[in-house]
């Protein structure tokens, strides 16, 4: 029995699978069952059972592969689940391989697809991709956009890159039946098959082989170079759908699909094995192209305003991140996201309690986290009403408010006597006379003004207040 680095059992025997379900799918050399009642602790989500028709030749390459995963850390391993459908046990039989344990296929990655006999459950391979896009809306197949397509082609890339590169995989038999794909949410494609795949520098013990249409034009065996080879096939038919896209070779097709640089791309994935691009090559391009993040995201400065703020107010967190989609600030039971893209910004949250300030910066292909603080919350003070007493009055029990309405009034005499304003019976007295209006200049003089009246004698008071 094969025992992981963790301790964990790679093998188990068919009757350590539980009572198998429904069966949900058959092939040529294989037929999946459901498993209901197993679960695995290394393994999210419900689990398949895929038994080989003639037991497979090299068990020990089947181990090889259910080891790769186990060696992986939590992060890439949930990494590989997102993009494979991975083989977590080999199921072995007196001492052949009768089959795999491996995770069951979401629903997304699947269509309700109509049919002459009326409308049936079907995986959405890629090969629908090929085809017509009204002739796929009209089954019951999605017709995705052009954006699309190359979230696709990025996602496509991106897992081949990721098992390429971190797992030192060859996939081999890259087909349009060997891979799925989705639209409601990333990644947006689901690798199949991988029972199949081997170590790269690694001899196959079972020849691989390569679907029709999909046959590298130097033969032989199957490499790196003829999965990058593959992968153009798919960028192209894929961004070129319609008659004939599913055996199309010709880069030129794609010419109205990508910019200058990917056509460059497209000839070289199509030409000399030497000189092909990767799958991180292509990655890069695609998240380039629709402006994606191209590495892991990485703060910068992280800084908090305050180290101590009374319960109930906000603190703000200063932050710098790079190639971030989305900052995360979490403080106890508190998190606050905010978009990453800008580069840096700053963001207020409330903290319950006493504490540090985590910080994130998320985006497609890892995080970076970092803490700030301590900060101090200090309670507010309690408020209470404060007493006071009231005096007590005593009345006596007959007394009663009298009705105000019920009181009489007094009569009152309007009537007012005015005195008589001319009581001897003559007419008023005239007012004086007043000179008659004449221009005013600037200055005034106020002197000749005086003058004019007759009331007024000026010769009388001459040089007084003069000293004269």
């Amino acid at each position: 029995m094969g025992i992981s680095s963790s301790g964990t059992a790679m093998t188990v025997a068919p009757d350590e699978l539980g009572t198998p379900g429904d069966q949900l799918g058959k092939g040529g050399e294989a037929t999946v069952f459901d498993l209901p009642g197993l679960t695995y602790p290394d393994v999210a989500g419900a689990l398949v059972y895929k038994r080989y028709r003639n037991g497979h030749d090299s068990p020990q390459s089947l181990r090889r592969v259910v080891m790769a995963r186990a060696g992986l850390d939590a992060a890439k391993r949930a990494r590989l689940d997102a993009v494979t459908a991975w083989p977590v046990r080999v199921v072995e039989e007196h001492g052949q391989a009768v089959g795999i344990v491996m995770p069951r296929i979401p629903d997304p990655y699947f269509d309700q697809v109509v049919r002459n006999a009326g409308v049936k459950k079907s995986l959405r391979e890629v090969q629908n991709l090929f085809i017509d896009p009204a002739r796929a809306l009209k089954v019951g197949r999605p017709a995705p956009t052009d954006e699309e397509r190359l979230r696709i082609c990025l996602d496509f890339a991106a897992a081949l890159a990721f098992l390429h590169d971190e797992l030192k995989i060859v996939f081999g038999d890259i087909n349009p039946k060997n891979a799925v794909f989705r639209l409601d949410d990333r990644p947006m494609v689901l690798f199949l098959d991988c029972d199949a795949v081997r170590p790269t520098g690694v001899v196959a013990h079972v020849r691989q082989l390569d679907a029709p249409d999909w046959v590298p034009p130097e033969g032989g065996k199957l490499t790196l170079a003829t999965d990058h080879y593959k992968l153009g096939l798919f960028v192209l038919r894929c961004l070129t759908p319609g008659a004939y896209s599913s055996v199309g070779t010709d880069p030129a097709a794609a010419a109205g699909a990508l910019d200058a640089e990917g056509l460059a791309l497209l000839r070289r994935a199509l030409g000399d094995p030497s000189d092909r691009p990767s799958a991180r090559d292509w990655e890069i391009h695609f998240r380039l192209l629709l402006g994606e993040a191209v590495a892991p995201p990485r703060l910068g400065e992280v800084d908090v305003d305050r180290a101590f703020v009374l319960g109930g107010r906000p603190v703000t967190v200063e932050w710098e991140a790079l190639e971030a989609r989305e900052v995360e600030l979490v403080a106890g039971t508190r998190t606050v996201r905010v978009d990453g893209r800008p580069g840096k910004g700053s963001t207020p949250i409330t903290l319950d309690e006493s504490g540090w300030i985590t910080v994130r910066a998320v985006n497609d292909l890892g995080v970076d986290v970092r803490e700030v603080g301590p900060v101090t919350v200090a309670p507010l003070p309690e408020s209470s009403p404060l007493p006071v007493p009231v005096p007590d009055v005593h009345l006596p029990h007959t007394f009663a408010p009298p009705d105000l309405r019920l009181l009489p009034l007094p009569a009152i005499d309007v009537r007012v006597e005015l005195p008589d304003p001319h009581p001897d019976g003559g007419r008023p007295a005239p007012w004086p006379p007043m000179p008659a209006p004449r221009a005013v200049g600037f200055p005034l003089d106020l002197r000749a003004m005086l003058t004019d009246s007759p009331e007024v004698d000026l010769g009388s008071h001459e040089g007084e207040g003069t000293g004269r």
